[in-house]
């Protein structure tokens, strides 16, 4: 359990022996709100680039290059209903760098997110005018990147009744370009006094040594009230679909299914290993029957999102061949539903999981994740061992019946201009 520092401000220590490293990440936590979400993606820009100590984007990488070239940046997510700012700083272990390095990077820390550049208490305007645009030139770009478009569209039609959810957790170029002075400062104030703060840190560290350090940020408290993150709407008995055109040589077919599970509980098992036979893995019923035996799609793949009770699947096909595809989506899915699998597959698909997950905790990234995870929703496995064991217990009747709790919802094309 993270170790409270203050009320609302807690402390999660993981050392170990097994990286060269030290990862810092700081999160700052709030209730989903699409009005600021904008202004909290400009204040990660102005953030990173700048502070009162080191007042020039140069000033500030140099002290980065000074700390062995130390790795730092800040960006937003969300997790389910809610909406999260974090700042990341790695080091290079004291041990190895056989300096401080773990001190100074806590006074890094504290210079760039307690003391940002502000004359005048506003954030510099020409800095603020660049950071703008290049996000609003950024968030435009998005259009482009066909995949991630029909993703978004996916989602905003999946969560048409769900403002909140429908919204990308960067914000939209539109809302970008109308973000004000004013705004980002209240967005900064915000995080500062009022955003529930979890510090994480991972590396060859002594815990009270980090906790000392922690503590030095000087937080004050804010309110340590539980934040609600699972998303849930209705099942509707009606599927929504949407069709845009584009100028695109493949097209996108996307499919949103509501996902009736629990959170990290039996159901989000059998849920996970429902989805990786459907559509989560290389042995999966999308790439091998979709993709490889017809050759109707370029990819195929889906992505449960637990959290919000959510699974997407993602397609690159030709815009005539939509109908068939969808067809073909559906008779996977009743496959999956009526056990129409063999043991070897599930087993495999399983073993593959297992192997996935062992590989993932030889990352820093995944593991401070994870312990992210274990502050927001209780349940989530500890070890790789508890993941196992929980995948184990998964059988045949239990993945039937997560996949008969999967609902198509939304089906997104995005097709060629060419096609009618």
């Amino acid at each position: 359990m993270p170790d409270t520092l203050q009320p609302g401000v807690r402390l999660s220590v993981l050392p170990t022996d097994q990286f060269k490293t030290t990862r810092i990440s700081v999160h700052f936590m709030a209730p989903l709100d699409p009005a600021t979400i904008s202004a909290r993606t400009l204040l990660t820009s102005l953030l990173e680039t700048s502070s009162a100590e080191f007042p020039t984007q140069a000033a500030l990488s140099a002290e980065l290059e000074r700390m062995y070239g130390a790795d730092f940046g800040i960006g937003v997510n969300k997790d389910g209903q809610v909406h999260r700012l974090t700042a990341t700083l790695s080091v290079v272990a004291d041990r190895v760098a056989g300096t401080d390095l773990l001190r100074q990077a806590f006074a890094f820390l504290q210079s760039t997110l307690l003391h940002p550049l502000l004359p005048q208490g506003q954030f510099d305007a020409a800095t603020f005018a660049r950071e703008r645009e290049n996000l609003v030139q950024y968030l435009a770009s998005l259009a482009e990147d066909r995949q991630t478009q029909a993703g978004l569209a996916l989602q905003a039609l999946y969560f048409a009744a769900e403002p909140k959810q429908a919204v990308p957790s960067f914000g939209t170029a539109t809302a970008m370009a109308a973000v004000t002075p004013a705004q980002v400062l209240a967005a900064y104030h915000q995080i500062i006094t009022q955003d529930q703060i979890l510090i994480t840190v991972l590396g060859p560290v002594d815990p009270a040594a980090v906790r000392e350090l922690a503590a030095g940020l000087g937080f004050a408290a804010r309110s340590a009230d539980s934040l609600t993150v699972s998303v849930d709407r209705p099942v509707s008995e009606s599927v929504a679909a949407k069709r845009d055109e584009a100028p695109v040589v493949q097209a996108k077919l996307n499919l949103g299914y509501h996902v009736d599970t629990d959170i990290y509980g039996p159901q989000f098992y059998a849920a996970s290993v429902a989805s990786a036979l459907f559509g989560g893995s290389p042995l999966s019923l999308l790439f091998t029957n979709v993709r490889e035996k017809a050759s109707l799609a370029y990819y195929a793949s889906s992505v449960l999102d637990p959290l919000r009770h959510f699974m997407m699947v993602q397609t690159g096909i030709d815009t005539a061949t939509a109908p068939r595809v969808a067809a073909l989506i559906a008779e996977q899915l009743r496959l999956v539903q009526t056990g129409e699998f063999s043991a070897d597959l599930l087993a495999n698909v399983k073993q593959g999981m297992l192997t996935s997950r062992l590989m993932a905790y030889d990352s820093p990234r995944f593991l401070a994740r994870q312990a992210l995870l274990r502050s927001l929703v209780p349940g989530v496995p500890a070890d790789y061992d508890s993941y196992a064991q929980a995948i184990g217990a998964v059988d045949r009747a239990a993945v039937m019946a997560a996949a008969q709790g999967m609902t198509l919802q939304a089906q997104y094309l995005l097709a060629g201009k060419e096609s009618q």
